[in-house]
Protein backbone atom coordinates (compact mmCIF):
# COMPACT_ATOMS: atom_id res chain seq x y z
CA UNK A 1 0.00 0.00 0.00
CA UNK A 2 0.80 3.68 -0.16
CA UNK A 3 1.96 6.74 2.56
CA UNK A 4 0.41 9.88 2.56
CA UNK A 5 2.72 12.76 3.74
CA UNK A 6 2.06 16.05 4.39
CA UNK A 7 5.12 18.28 3.19
CA UNK A 8 4.80 21.78 3.57
CA UNK A 9 4.65 23.95 0.27
CA UNK A 10 8.07 25.79 -0.86
CA UNK A 11 7.49 29.76 -1.38
CA UNK A 12 10.61 31.72 -2.80
CA UNK A 13 9.07 35.11 -1.35
CA UNK A 14 12.40 36.89 -2.54
CA UNK A 15 13.31 38.13 -6.00
CA UNK A 16 17.04 37.97 -7.37
CA UNK A 17 18.66 41.21 -7.39
CA UNK A 18 18.65 43.67 -10.46
CA UNK A 19 21.95 43.70 -11.78
CA UNK A 20 23.73 46.86 -12.92
CA UNK A 21 26.04 45.42 -15.33
CA UNK A 22 23.02 44.08 -16.97
CA UNK A 23 21.45 48.01 -17.54
CA UNK A 24 22.89 51.23 -19.15
CA UNK A 25 20.72 53.10 -16.65
CA UNK A 26 22.28 53.67 -13.04
CA UNK A 27 19.75 52.40 -10.10
CA UNK A 28 19.57 51.86 -6.55
CA UNK A 29 17.38 48.38 -5.64
CA UNK A 30 15.68 47.86 -2.27
CA UNK A 31 13.71 44.22 -1.62
CA UNK A 32 10.38 45.02 0.00
CA UNK A 33 11.04 45.10 4.04
CA UNK A 34 8.68 42.59 5.25
CA UNK A 35 10.44 39.97 3.23
CA UNK A 36 8.13 39.29 0.06
CA UNK A 37 8.58 40.98 -3.42
CA UNK A 38 5.54 40.46 -4.83
CA UNK A 39 5.48 43.63 -6.68
CA UNK A 40 8.62 46.41 -7.87
CA UNK A 41 8.08 50.25 -7.57
CA UNK A 42 9.91 51.90 -9.92
CA UNK A 43 10.51 55.80 -8.93
CA UNK A 44 11.70 58.43 -11.13
CA UNK A 45 13.27 61.92 -10.23
CA UNK A 46 12.90 65.32 -11.51
CA UNK A 47 14.51 67.32 -13.40
CA UNK A 48 18.29 68.58 -11.94
CA UNK A 49 17.74 65.89 -9.26
CA UNK A 50 19.99 62.83 -8.26
CA UNK A 51 18.36 59.08 -7.30
CA UNK A 52 19.35 59.32 -3.96
CA UNK A 53 16.38 61.62 -2.42
CA UNK A 54 13.78 58.94 -4.49
CA UNK A 55 15.62 55.65 -3.58
CA UNK A 56 15.03 57.07 0.57
CA UNK A 57 11.41 58.23 -0.68
CA UNK A 58 10.54 53.87 -1.78
CA UNK A 59 11.70 52.64 1.31
CA UNK A 60 9.41 55.53 3.67
CA UNK A 61 6.85 54.53 1.65
CA UNK A 62 6.60 51.34 3.33
CA UNK A 63 4.15 49.21 0.56
CA UNK A 64 3.31 45.78 1.32
CA UNK A 65 4.75 43.14 -0.56
CA UNK A 66 6.67 45.60 -2.84
CA UNK A 67 10.67 46.28 -3.61
CA UNK A 68 11.50 49.68 -5.21
CA UNK A 69 13.50 50.82 -7.72
CA UNK A 70 14.91 54.24 -7.85
CA UNK A 71 16.67 55.21 -11.42
CA UNK A 72 18.91 58.01 -12.27
CA UNK A 73 18.38 59.92 -15.26
CA UNK A 74 21.01 58.97 -18.23
CA UNK A 75 22.42 63.02 -19.12
CA UNK A 76 24.23 65.43 -16.77
CA UNK A 77 22.60 68.41 -17.09
CA UNK A 78 25.04 70.91 -19.09
CA UNK A 79 27.24 73.84 -17.33
CA UNK A 80 26.11 73.07 -13.84
CA UNK A 81 27.42 71.11 -11.27
CA UNK A 82 27.35 67.84 -10.61
CA UNK A 83 24.38 65.83 -9.26
CA UNK A 84 21.98 67.64 -11.80
CA UNK A 85 20.39 65.26 -14.18
CA UNK A 86 18.07 64.73 -16.90
CA UNK A 87 15.75 62.69 -18.72
CA UNK A 88 15.96 63.90 -22.30
CA UNK A 89 17.35 67.74 -23.35
CA UNK A 90 15.58 71.01 -21.28
CA UNK A 91 17.74 73.87 -21.94
CA UNK A 92 19.60 75.26 -25.50
CA UNK A 93 23.21 74.55 -25.58
CA UNK A 94 23.59 77.64 -27.22
CA UNK A 95 21.62 80.19 -25.49
CA UNK A 96 21.09 78.28 -22.00
CA UNK A 97 16.93 79.09 -22.70
CA UNK A 98 14.63 76.68 -21.64
CA UNK A 99 13.50 74.17 -24.50
CA UNK A 100 9.85 74.87 -25.42
CA UNK A 101 7.64 71.96 -24.77
CA UNK A 102 7.57 69.48 -27.59
CA UNK A 103 11.22 70.60 -28.45
CA UNK A 104 12.70 67.82 -31.32
CA UNK A 105 15.74 67.61 -28.85
CA UNK A 106 13.48 66.93 -26.26
CA UNK A 107 11.61 63.93 -28.37
CA UNK A 108 14.61 62.45 -29.54
CA UNK A 109 16.29 62.09 -25.87
CA UNK A 110 12.43 60.77 -24.55
CA UNK A 111 12.67 58.20 -27.47
CA UNK A 112 16.39 57.47 -26.09
CA UNK A 113 15.36 57.27 -22.57
CA UNK A 114 12.34 54.97 -23.53
CA UNK A 115 14.09 52.25 -25.03
CA UNK A 116 16.72 52.10 -21.93
CA UNK A 117 14.18 52.34 -19.43
CA UNK A 118 12.49 49.27 -21.42
CA UNK A 119 15.73 47.72 -21.33
CA UNK A 120 15.99 47.84 -17.49
CA UNK A 121 12.11 46.61 -16.69
CA UNK A 122 12.95 44.01 -19.60
CA UNK A 123 15.58 42.80 -16.88
CA UNK A 124 12.95 42.95 -13.97
CA UNK A 125 10.79 40.56 -15.81
CA UNK A 126 13.52 37.76 -17.61
CA UNK A 127 15.85 37.78 -14.98
CA UNK A 128 14.08 39.19 -11.60
CA UNK A 129 10.75 37.15 -12.71
CA UNK A 130 8.71 40.14 -11.92
CA UNK A 131 5.89 39.89 -13.54
CA UNK A 132 4.87 42.83 -16.18
CA UNK A 133 1.13 44.15 -14.02
CA UNK A 134 3.50 44.10 -11.02
CA UNK A 135 5.57 46.69 -12.09
CA UNK A 136 4.84 49.98 -11.05
CA UNK A 137 6.54 53.88 -11.93
CA UNK A 138 6.33 56.69 -9.87
CA UNK A 139 7.34 60.48 -11.62
CA UNK A 140 7.75 63.56 -10.46
CA UNK A 141 7.79 66.20 -13.42
CA UNK A 142 10.09 65.18 -15.82
CA UNK A 143 9.91 61.66 -14.11
CA UNK A 144 6.50 61.22 -14.51
CA UNK A 145 6.55 61.94 -18.05
CA UNK A 146 9.14 59.47 -18.94
CA UNK A 147 6.64 57.41 -16.62
CA UNK A 148 3.42 57.69 -18.43
CA UNK A 149 5.29 58.00 -21.97
CA UNK A 150 6.87 54.33 -20.76
CA UNK A 151 3.13 52.63 -20.18
CA UNK A 152 1.42 54.28 -23.03
CA UNK A 153 4.07 54.25 -26.04
CA UNK A 154 6.54 51.83 -24.11
CA UNK A 155 6.89 48.11 -26.22
CA UNK A 156 5.85 46.52 -22.97
CA UNK A 157 2.23 47.24 -23.08
CA UNK A 158 0.58 45.92 -19.43
CA UNK A 159 2.50 47.45 -16.63
CA UNK A 160 0.78 47.76 -13.34
CA UNK A 161 0.35 51.11 -13.29
CA UNK A 162 1.82 55.16 -12.73
CA UNK A 163 1.62 57.88 -10.37
CA UNK A 164 2.75 60.70 -12.11
CA UNK A 165 3.16 64.26 -9.98
CA UNK A 166 3.17 67.25 -12.23
CA UNK A 167 3.89 65.21 -15.60
CA UNK A 168 2.09 64.10 -18.41
CA UNK A 169 3.37 63.29 -21.99
CA UNK A 170 4.71 65.08 -24.25
CA UNK A 171 2.76 66.70 -28.00
CA UNK A 172 1.03 64.29 -29.52
CA UNK A 173 1.78 63.34 -33.17
CA UNK A 174 0.19 60.93 -35.52
CA UNK A 175 2.83 58.34 -35.39
CA UNK A 176 2.07 58.38 -32.15
CA UNK A 177 -0.69 56.16 -32.32
CA UNK A 178 -0.47 53.06 -30.42
CA UNK A 179 -2.35 49.76 -31.78
CA UNK A 180 -2.75 48.62 -28.16
CA UNK A 181 -4.08 51.07 -26.08
CA UNK A 182 -3.11 51.43 -22.01
CA UNK A 183 -5.46 49.75 -19.74
CA UNK A 184 -4.21 49.78 -16.61
CA UNK A 185 -4.85 52.48 -13.52
CA UNK A 186 -3.01 56.09 -13.99
CA UNK A 187 -3.13 58.79 -11.42
CA UNK A 188 -1.83 62.35 -11.56
CA UNK A 189 -1.88 64.91 -9.04
CA UNK A 190 -1.09 68.74 -9.25
CA UNK A 191 -0.88 71.58 -7.08
CA UNK A 192 -3.68 74.46 -7.91
CA UNK A 193 -0.93 76.61 -8.22
CA UNK A 194 1.86 75.04 -10.40
CA UNK A 195 3.29 77.83 -12.40
CA UNK A 196 5.23 75.26 -14.81
CA UNK A 197 1.73 73.11 -15.56
CA UNK A 198 -0.23 76.06 -15.76
CA UNK A 199 -4.30 76.42 -15.18
CA UNK A 200 -6.74 73.82 -14.32
CA UNK A 201 -7.86 73.95 -18.17
CA UNK A 202 -4.36 73.27 -19.09
CA UNK A 203 -3.83 70.38 -17.38
CA UNK A 204 -7.03 68.99 -18.03
CA UNK A 205 -6.57 69.32 -21.71
CA UNK A 206 -3.01 67.46 -20.97
CA UNK A 207 -4.73 64.59 -19.43
CA UNK A 208 -7.20 64.27 -21.60
CA UNK A 209 -4.32 63.48 -23.91
CA UNK A 210 -2.95 61.04 -21.88
CA UNK A 211 -6.07 59.18 -21.93
CA UNK A 212 -6.59 59.20 -25.42
CA UNK A 213 -4.19 56.30 -25.32
CA UNK A 214 -5.61 54.54 -22.49
CA UNK A 215 -9.09 51.83 -23.13
CA UNK A 216 -12.31 53.02 -22.24
CA UNK A 217 -12.24 50.93 -19.16
CA UNK A 218 -8.71 52.11 -17.85
CA UNK A 219 -8.91 53.93 -14.48
CA UNK A 220 -7.72 57.30 -15.11
CA UNK A 221 -7.84 60.03 -12.71
CA UNK A 222 -6.82 63.77 -12.01
CA UNK A 223 -6.38 64.94 -8.62
CA UNK A 224 -5.83 69.00 -7.91
CA UNK A 225 -4.51 70.37 -4.65
CA UNK A 226 -4.98 73.47 -3.38
CA UNK A 227 -2.03 75.86 -2.24
CA UNK A 228 0.54 73.81 -3.88
CA UNK A 229 2.80 74.73 -6.54
CA UNK A 230 4.95 72.94 -9.13
CA UNK A 231 6.38 70.32 -6.44
CA UNK A 232 6.56 66.92 -4.87
CA UNK A 233 3.80 66.06 -2.74
CA UNK A 234 3.91 67.50 1.01
CA UNK A 235 0.36 67.41 2.30
CA UNK A 236 -1.11 64.28 4.30
CA UNK A 237 -4.20 64.77 1.50
CA UNK A 238 -2.10 64.17 -1.31
CA UNK A 239 0.23 61.39 0.38
CA UNK A 240 -3.15 59.44 1.32
CA UNK A 241 -4.63 59.50 -2.41
CA UNK A 242 -1.11 58.35 -3.48
CA UNK A 243 -1.15 55.45 -0.50
CA UNK A 244 -5.06 54.80 -1.68
CA UNK A 245 -4.25 54.28 -5.11
CA UNK A 246 -1.33 51.88 -4.64
CA UNK A 247 -3.11 50.12 -1.90
CA UNK A 248 -6.50 49.68 -4.26
CA UNK A 249 -4.21 48.71 -7.62
CA UNK A 250 -0.79 46.44 -6.18
CA UNK A 251 -1.60 43.03 -5.96
CA UNK A 252 -0.83 41.19 -2.65
CA UNK A 253 -0.12 37.27 -2.04
CA UNK A 254 -1.83 35.65 0.55
CA UNK A 255 0.36 34.25 2.72
CA UNK A 256 -1.52 32.64 5.62
CA UNK A 257 -3.36 30.95 3.07
CA UNK A 258 -0.19 29.78 1.34
CA UNK A 259 1.05 28.50 4.38
CA UNK A 260 -2.09 26.32 5.07
CA UNK A 261 -1.42 24.96 1.64
CA UNK A 262 0.63 22.05 2.29
CA UNK A 263 1.36 19.84 -0.14
CA UNK A 264 0.31 15.94 -0.15
CA UNK A 265 3.11 13.52 -1.06
CA UNK A 266 2.21 10.21 -1.89
CA UNK A 267 5.01 7.48 -1.34
CA UNK A 268 5.29 3.80 -1.49
CA UNK A 269 4.25 2.07 1.82
CA UNK A 270 6.98 -0.72 2.98
CA UNK A 271 3.93 -3.51 3.21
CA UNK A 272 2.08 -4.48 0.16
CA UNK A 273 -1.15 -6.16 -0.84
Amino acid sequence: MQDIHVKAQQSNNRKPLPQSKNNRLTFKYTPSRDGVDTNVLILLHGLGDTLQPFAALGQKLELPQTATLAVQAPEPIPYMDGGCYQWYPSFNMMTGEVLPPGHTEQKKGLLKTRKLLAELIHHLIEDCHYNAPHIFLFGFSQGGVVALDQVLKGEIRNLGGVVSISGYIMTMEENDCQPTLYDGPILITQGEKDSVIGSKTQAEKMFGQVKQFCTSSAQTQLLFFAGKGHSMPASQQEWRAIHAFFASQMPRRNLQLENMADVYEIRPGNGGV
